[in-house]
């Protein structure tokens, strides 16, 4: 059984006044709008800080709020998220942004169940939402918490199956306490900095960190061990050779409808495998093209979780027009036609 090595009041007092005196201004900070604490939570997923908070601002310029994005067409949401990666978070919003619209009212449930049925909401960003927008003494855990806890508590095991739910089950404890619940917007928050910024994952920084007299973790010296390792998703490697067809400033794109990983997005024709004697004949077989090959260049490399592209770009010239109901001629990015980011290495390598 997990407990704590000082009073709940004591930990409350020392995580608060650190977090008043030393939290970032970040643009969701300046008030407790669940939209906000939404987009911003989702946006968070997987992706820095200091990556997150233009597309933040810009974000909400666009869609000011969850009837303005519930009515944006599935593809602007698309171009505003460019770069963002893991773009399964950007429809998710979509999706969820209409579904409060046509059944909550244009606002978020109070209630930790509805929340969760929402699609691309776990029980952290649910957590979040409710906390950090609404006050409600619910835990959040994620990895930064985790293990900011795995280390103050000394928890040795790997932190899945039932070690984790042995720690939410901690949390939700926790934060039933008066000294947390009262002050549970800042409390959970200061949770979330105290790992972005002091508890990391490597080199923490316990010379500055409240609570480092009674960590258990930083008194046996393990505060640089734990938490133990999960075992790590396989990377899975691909290639694919990709014909750039320009005309002016704009190129010949289409729509992927087959990859899951970037579905819906705009790209340039492609085929499996990298660059063979027979890569204009395939072309003409997978998308009706009638190619001639100028050049080859560099390849470019592009990660998306456990999977790792390798593109290979080859200059190409059409011999014959292509089959309008497929392609597109436009500038990469442009508004409603979004693009991966994998897309502008490609065109920027061919600056370089």
């Amino acid at each position: 059984m997990l407990k704590l090595p000082i009073p709940v009041k004591e930990l409350a007092s020392r995580l608060l006044k650190w977090y008043r005196e030393n939290r970032r201004e970040l643009p969701w900070r300046t008030d407790s709008d669940p939209y906000r604490v939404w987009v911003s939570e989702i946006m968070l997923q997987q992706t820095q800080v200091k990556t997150v908070v233009p597309y933040f601002e810009e974000f909400l310029r666009t869609y000011p709020n969850i009837e303005a994005l519930a009515d944006a067409q599935e593809n602007e949401i698309l171009s505003a998220w460019s770069g963002l990666g893991y773009y399964k978070r950007a429809r998710n919003l979509h999706k969820t942004a209409q579904i409060l619209c046509e059944q909550h009212g244009g606002e978020f449930p109070r209630d930790f169940s509805q929340v969760l049925q929402l699609p691309g909401i776990g029980p952290y960003t649910a957590g979040a939402i409710l906390s950090l927008a609404y006050g409600e003494p619910v835990p959040i855990l994620d990895g930064n918490i985790s293990r900011l806890f795995s280390r103050y508590l000394k928890i040795e095991g790997v932190l899945e199956g039932s070690t984790l739910a042995q720690l939410q089950k901690f949390l939700v404890q926790l934060v039933s306490e008066a000294s947390v619940s009262e002050n549970i917007r800042d409390f959970n928050q200061a949770l979330m900095e105290m790992g972005a910024l002091v508890c990391t994952p490597r080199n923490p920084q316990c010379v500055s960190c409240p609570l480092a007299a009674s960590c258990l973790a930083y008194q046996k010296g393990l505060e640089k061990t734990l938490p133990r390792p999960r075992t790590r998703r396989a990377v899975q490697e691909f290639h694919y050779t990709v014909a750039l067809i320009a005309r002016g400033e704009k190129y010949l794109l289409t729509q992927n409808w087959e990859d899951t990983f970037l579905r819906g997005f705009w790209e340039f024709p492609r085929i499996q495998g990298p660059p063979t004697p027979r890569l204009a004949e395939k072309f003409k077989k997978t998308h009706g093209l009638h190619l001639k090959v100028r050049e080859k260049t560099a390849p470019v490399a592009h990660r998306i979780t456990f999977r790792k592209l390798n593109f290979h770009p080859v200059l190409v010239s059409l011999q014959s027009p292509a089959p309008h109901q497929k392609f597109t001629w436009t500038r990469p990015g442009q508004k409603g036609y979004p693009v991966s980011s994998y897309i502008k290495k490609i065109l920027n390598s061919l600056e370089s």
